[in-house]
Parts: C-alpha cells; structure tokens; sequence
C-alpha cells in the first residue's frame, strides 16, 4: 500500500513543481524546495544518508549503490549527475519514511558547495573516490578541490563510517580528519577491502575477486574497464558500512548496468558495438580508454573523440597527441568538433585512411554509417554537452534530425523532446554538391594550374554586405593584389579567379563563392577540377588571435577555431597548407566576437588593417621567393 502511495505522491509533486516553474520560476520554486528539503529532513529518521564525492566515478557509484542498496528496501537518490543543492533538494522530497536509504553525489566543483550541501544531507556515510585534476584552475587549484571534498569526510558523525581510497594518497589522507569508523579500500595491500585477480578484457565484463580479511567472493560485473574497480570497491564498502555482507554485495552487484555515457556498450541491429564513454573527456581519463581497447578483442576498433577537456592551454597539442596515441591502438581514429583539425598533424604517411577529422557530429555520423560494419567496436568519448556523439548512435536507426552542434541541452539526445526537429547544418557531401547548384554564368572555362602555380586563396564571405569586415580580409589581400598585378577576375560557380604572373612566377587567385563555413566544400571541387593540391596552396585569413596591423606566416597546424580554415581541412583531410594570417584582434570591443567579425571596420581601424595588409603582401612575396624554404626559416613563420 505504501509504494503505491509513494508513487502517487512523487507524480503529484512533479506535476506541481512544473506548474509552480511556469508561473513563479525556475529560481524562486528552487528556493522554495531547498527550504522544504531543509525541513523534511529532519523528519527522516529511518533512512540511511550516504554521500559520494571525488573527480570521477562518483555518479558509477552512486548508480551501482542505488542498484545493490535495492536489494535491501528502498532506495533513493540524486538524479542522473546532478548534484547542485536544488536537485539534492529535489531528490530528498522524494524521499518517503518507509525509504531505507538516500544517495546522492556531493561534487565539490567549487569552493564552499559542500557547505551548502553538507547540512541539508547530513550524511552517515561519506565515500571518497578519486581526485583528478577535473575542474582546476588558478583560483581553484588540486589542493582546495582536496580541502573542498575533504568536508564530507569531516562533517560524518563518530557513529558513522568513512569509506576512502587506499590508492589516492589525497583520498587516503582525509582518514586524519575523521571521527567516524573508517574502511580503507583498493589494491593496496594494507586496505581493509581489496581487490584481487581483476580483468577485464571485451566482450567479457569486469570481474575480480573480493578480498576482506580471510573472506574471499568472487564478483562479475556488467562493467567494462578496469578503471571501475575503485567505484566498485567503493560501492562494496557503502554497503558493508550499511550492514550487508560481502556475499550479499557480490550478489546483488552482478546485475547492475553501466550507467549511461560512461563506458556503455550498445549494439545496433546491424552488429556494430558502440561504448558510450560520452558524458565527459576530461584529459585524465584517456589513459583508461586507450588501455580497454588495447586489449579487447574485436573484428576492427574505432575510437571516436568528441571535446576533450581538462587539456591546458595548449589544446591543438593536446589533440594531436591523442590522435598519436589512439592510432597505436584503434584501426580507426575519428575526431569531431571545432578542434578536431588539429589531430591531422599526427597524420602518418602510407596511413593516412586510418584519421579522419570533421567539425560537424553530422558529418561523422554519415561516415560512420558508411564504413562501418558488423563485428566494429566504436569507442565514443566525447563531453555531451559540447558534442552530443549519441547522435552517430540514433542516426543509424533514424531516430534523430537535430544535428546543431551548439544547443548547450545538458541531457542526453534520446531524451530531449526536439531530437525530431530537423535543424543544423547539412551533411557535407551535401554541401559540397551545392557547390554546383550556384547559377551558371558565361565565363573563361577552368584551365588547370600547371607545375610550379602558386594558389593563392583569400577567405571571405561573398555577400556584398561583409565587404570591409575582419572576416573578409582574406579578400581584401587578393583583390589588393590582383589591382596591383593589373589582373581581371573571371567569374565562375564555385569562384572568382584571377591569373597572371607574380615575380616572374604563375599565380591563380581565387575567392571561393560560398559562405565562409562552406569553403572547404567550394575549394575542393575546384581542387579536383583544376588538378592542385594542398601544397601549392596559400590560404589569407583574419585572425582574432593577432594585434589589428600585424600578420604572420604559418606552414601547417589546425584552424585555429577559423571555420572558413576548419572547412578547408575537413574537405582535404589535411593540415598541410600554408597560411597567411592578418591580426583583426583588437582590445576593448564590445560586440561579441561573432558580431565583431562580420562588422565593417570603422574609420580609426582602417589605417591599421591597411598597414596589415602591406604587412602579409610582403609576406606573401618573401614565400614566393623562397618556396623550398623550410618551415620556421621566416621572420614570423611558425
């Protein structure tokens, strides 16, 4: 009688809190539960209250605790990973009486959280994971993120029970700030819960043997990794200090799912297995990934990088460095995003086949369902929220047509009410065959670029309302050009081009008539028209980056976060063309950059991009001259 009247009573709830939403707010109804949830837990008394905090594997813990606590009355918990104190609240208002115990994470992701946290749960059971390097920065370095996790250990009663990783020193070291009863866990020898003879090598699932004391259990998981063993440990200790025995842990264990975007496998109708590590990638978390696929067995591996976070300042490194490892690894190697471009420079010559890059998750997604096949294991690791890589999942079954790329949504595509709503850009096979969907007009035919033929490539955006913006510099600087040389330009479909002869060598001028994103699209097909490659081509561009005025040679490297350059890598799977980049940056603007480059520059400005523009024309004309010198030979070469 009581469940039934549990459930009635939580659907009641909902309904008025969305109606309460709708009228008064988000904030004002949260400020309202929080004050509802501060009174209603004192009110509990038979339910136990455990916490979980650390930088990983708190929400496998929290998720497998709920699962395994289960098996031993009722339990309830934060949803999904929020752990902000509006959804703790949330989640302590579904708490009824009869419930034997409450879970919730407690992140610490900022300075104070816990005590905001801490006595509205009042927990009696703390657990500690690990401590990464999630969520550092200058003004909240690793040892206040220690000191900030370090609270829930403290604020346990002397009745109540600490469980800690024996593996992290920094988890390990909060057992000197505790009152309550401590169970130390982990491989160490000296843990009072260890793990032996652990594997975990796919298709089979995690497996090991609990050790505690002379007791020794046998334990299968539905996991997949070998880096779940402290969650798991974590989880077996939460439900030792909450009475259950070793045998039942283990038991109740063995039918817990992975919990969803953390390395979760699902297998399509087709027999492609994709592991859905997409929730979060921070830099720290590779290593365990790479070693999973390292050793298991399949047809063919993949690997499939969405944002990579936690990566430091220097981000196209850092990609190009996980593009190097996972090469040793996986047959394939794909990267998705505004910085995915900068994984072509681990591009290994005769390999080339074995990395692909593209901005846009849809374009991934066609590919995928092109090249893949059953018996393919396809690591997905991703951040959500930035990539949304559940997407290559749905799409083979047709179960998405939002493909935006910058939504922000938090929850997983499955589970968000427009996945339906066709929107974002088209697929680049697309939009490289609207290249000649431009209207024919009557021009020289296209002769192709003979040996030796400098490309010389302004970007821009061809609409004559950007004229004398940031982003059509590169325009500027040829069109500059092509009235110095005394050249005319002919107008195709794809582009406008000019030819003539600088410095007594052959030049091709060219604007590509497509908006900026789709460049790539545009100059490839002329590429394949005019038979040139990347290497006799020279790309102008602005860049953000630089002072207005100055300008700067690069030979190779990736876009930068340029789209109109991003476009062009994706379209030649390659990062190996030159550049010019002219600086657009300016101090002090107050439009928004995206703003900011498709707005004319004013008067004051012009003398700086002039200045610019002579700059990179003598740049330009220091390439042409010494075409066979080497990369960084320049002033100002990189």
């Amino acid at each position: 009688m009581l469940v039934p009247l549990g459930k009635t009573v939580n659907r009641l709830r909902n309904a008025i809190g969305w109606r309460l939403r709708g009228v008064f707010g988000d904030r004002r109804v949260d400020r309202v539960m929080i004050a509802c949830a501060r009174r209603w837990r004192p009110l509990l008394k038979k339910p136990v209250f455990i916490g979980v905090t650390g930088s990983a594997g708190k929400t496998t813990t929290k998720e497998l605790l709920l699962g395994m606590l289960a098996h031993k009355g009722g339990a309830v918990g934060n949803d999904g990973s929020y752990s902000n104190i509006d959804k703790i609240a949330e989640a302590l208002l579904r708490l009824m009486p009869w419930h034997s115990y409450f879970v919730t994470e407690l992140s610490g992701h900022r300075r104070g959280e816990m005590d905001d946290n801490l006595p509205l749960v009042q927990p009696s059971i703390g657990i500690v994971t690990i401590i990464g390097d999630d969520h550092t920065s200058a003004e909240y370095p690793r040892e206040a993120i220690i000191r900030e996790k370090s609270k829930l250990i403290a604020a346990l009663p002397p009745t109540g029970t600490a469980v800690l990783n024996a593996d992290d020193p920094a988890v390990f070291g909060m057992a000197a700030a505790c009152q309550a009863k401590v169970i130390t866990y982990g491989t160490s020898p000296s843990a009072d819960l260890r793990a032996e003879d652990i594997r975990s090598v796919w298709p089979e699932r995690l497996q090991m043997t609990l050790v505690r004391g002379a007791q020794r259990v046998a334990l299968r998981t539905r996991l997949c990794g070998t880096h779940w063993v402290p969650a798991v440990l974590g989880t077996v200790g939460g439900g030792l200090a909450a009475g259950m025995t070793l045998a039942e842990c283990a038991q109740a264990l063995a039918s817990v799912e992975p919990f969803e975007g953390r390395m979760q496998p699902v297998t399509t109708p087709d027999g492609v297995t994709f592991l859905r590590d997409d929730f979060k990638a921070p830099w720290w978390t590779l290593d365990a990934c790479f070693e999973f696929m390292k050793a298991a067995r399949a047809t063919r591996k993949v690997i499939v990088f969405g944002e990579l976070s936690d990566v430091g300042p220097a981000k196209g490194v850092a990609y190009a460095r996980a593009a190097t490892l996972a090469q040793d690894i996986a047959d394939l190697t794909i990267f998705v995003g505004p910085w995915a471009s900068s994984a072509l420079k681990a591009r290994r010559p005769g390999h080339e086949d074995a990395l692909h890059v593209f901005s846009q998750v849809r374009d991934a997604a066609d590919y995928l369902g092109r090249i893949s096949r059953e018996g393919d294991l396809i690591l997905l690791k991703g951040t959500n929220r930035q990539d949304h890589l559940l997407r290559l999942i749905l799409a083979r079954t047709g179960a998405v047509a939002c493909w935006r790329d910058d939504c922000r949504v938090v929850s997983f595509c499955d589970q968000c009410s427009q996945r339906m709503k066709p929107s974002g850009a088209p697929p680049l096979l697309q939009r490289q065959a609207s290249t000649s969907a431009v209207p024919r007009i009557e021009s020289t035919p296209l002769t192709r670029v003979v040996p030796g033929e400098q490309v010389i490539v302004g970007l821009g955006n061809p609409e004559a309302k950007y004229a004398g913006t940031p982003h059509n510099i590169g325009y500027e600087l040829v069109d500059q050009l092509a009235a110095t040389l005394g050249l005319s330009w002919s107008t195709h479909p794809e582009a406008w081009i000019a030819r003539g002869e600088l410095q007594g060598r052959p030049v091709c001028l060219i604007k590509i008539r497509l908006a900026m994103n789709a460049t790539g699209a545009g100059l490839k097909q002329l590429s394949d028209h005019m038979g040139f490659g990347p290497e006799q081509c020279l790309l102008v561009l602005d860049d953000l980056d630089l002072p207005l005025g100055s300008a700067k040679t690069r030979q190779r490297g990736g876009s930068g976060g340029h789209r109109g350059v991003a476009s062009i890598l994706e379209a030649f799977q390659t990062d190996a063309f030159r550049r010019i980049k002219i600086g657009v940056g300016q101090a002090g603007v107050s439009l928004k950059w995206a703003e900011y480059v498709l707005t004319p520059f004013d008067a004051a400005s012009r003398i700086a991009v002039d200045v610019a523009l002579d700059a990179a024309t003598t740049r330009l004309l220091e390439i042409l001259a010494h075409p066979a010198v080497a990369p960084g030979a320049l002033p100002g070469t990189t």
